[in-house]
């Protein structure tokens, strides 16, 4: 979307609330196991709607193997 238009059009308010809400979506994390959609992102910048290599045959689900979940987190913590 582009942010000048968005300024004509709706005021200075809009797009400065848009570019804040993309940098919360993009903070926004999980427990170091569990696969991360990242949909609210995928819906602020409209990319929900496109589907690629990545949404098919890269997906964390499809792993033959899954991490142990103990291991994943004391790994992120830094313990391990």
């Amino acid at each position: 979307m582009n942010m000048e238009m968005l300024r004509s059009i709706q005021g200075l308010q809009a797009p400065m609330k848009l570019s804040l809400e993309r940098k919360f979506a993009n903070k926004i994390g999980c427990l170091p196991f569990l696969p991360s959609s990242n949909l609210q992102h995928d819906v602020l910048t409209g990319r929900y709607l496109d589907i690629g290599f990545e949404d098919i045959l890269n997906t964390p689900e499809l792993r033959e193997v899954s991490p142990q979940p103990n291991s994943s987190v004391e790994r992120s913590l830094g313990i391990l």
